[in-house]
């Protein structure tokens, strides 16, 4: 077999059939000397996240994963009251349990190659908030203030303090390896408001694109498709991963959320890809353009 090669997906949303097709039909026999990595929203559906990620295993030799805020609703599904999964607290243990037990890894790991793959747990606050005039702030916007159920321990202003904490011992545990090795991470949300508006830079240039090439605004695309009428930024991610990721110095940090591919260089030493499958009225409008395939990893680069 040759050397395992790295890969990235996100955003693989199943509970779209033509998405479940996709993955089924990832090659059995391609990449079983390689490693994928699913930065995050699934589905929020217990059965098709465990029948996911054991494709993934079949067709991997190693899958490492991040729940993302899809996999933590549970005001929508019988099956997590089934379950006894009471909020989204719960659910996040429980998923960490279930990828124990199919052999998915939600902790740090290392190839045959060396690099070690991080993973970094999060949600969303405020630091990474930019106002706009053309779209709106207000969180009742977004299905997970809705779908979504905290704890008087972990209401929903501290879910992003709580789950970057549970990354703290990942970090300690490289400081006392003092790791050499070539690092990748990645989490499901944008990690800091310099990253962000680098997202909007690049959004911006993809609109000026569309104006001048079809004579019509990508904004005004996105706006009949219902992509902009509420502020991404309001819930992107948190600027305190951002402080992690200083400390760990990944050469490449892979994240999800968006539903738009890019690769980005905010000048912080880090290459920051998104790589989404995202649902199929992105692909079919090219809001997220082909070819829409795993994105594979090359380290050289850095």
């Amino acid at each position: 077999m040759t050397d395992g090669k790295i890969y990235a997906i996100s955003d693989l949303h199943v509970d779209q059939l033509e998405n479940m097709k996709w993955i089924e039909q990832i090659s059995a026999e391609k990449y079983l000397n390689d490693t994928v990595i699913l930065p995050g929203d699934i589905t929020h559906v217990l059965s098709k996240l465990t029948q996911t990620l054991k494709l993934f295993k079949l067709k991997f030799k190693d899958v490492y994963y991040c729940p993302g805020n899809h996999e933590l609703w549970t005001q929508s599904s019988m099956e997590d009251e089934e379950l006894h999964v009471d909020n989204s607290i719960e659910k996040f243990h429980y998923i960490s349990k279930l990828c124990e037990t199919i052999g998915v890894r939600m902790r740090p790991g290392t190839t045959d190659q060396g690099v070690t793959i991080i993973p970094l747990f999060a949600w969303y606050d405020e630091s990474l908030h930019m106002p706009h005039p053309e779209v709106e702030s207000d969180l009742r916007l977004w299905s997970d203030y809705y779908r979504c159920k905290w704890t008087d321990e972990v209401p929903q202003n501290k879910a992003a303090e709580y789950f970057v904490k549970l990354n703290e011992s990942t970090i300690s545990d490289l400081k006392v390896k003092n790791n050499q090795s070539k690092i990748i991470t990645f989490s499901h949300f944008l990690t800091s408001r310099k990253l962000m508006q680098a997202y909007r830079d690049e959004m911006q240039r993809r609109r000026n694109y569309w104006r001048d090439s079809h004579n019509q605004t990508a904004s005004n695309q996105e706006k009949n498709s219902g992509a902009v009428k509420a502020n991404f930024s309001l819930v992107a991610g948190t600027e305190l991963l951002d402080e992690q990721l200083q400390l760990i110095k990944p050469q490449i940090h892979i994240f999800g959320h968006s539903h738009r591919k890019m690769v980005l260089d905010i000048g912080d030493g880090i290459k920051y890809i998104n790589n989404p499958l995202g649902y199929k009225f992105e692909r079919d409008t090219q809001l997220i353009e082909p070819p829409h395939e795993l994105y594979e990893i090359d380290l050289s680069e850095k």
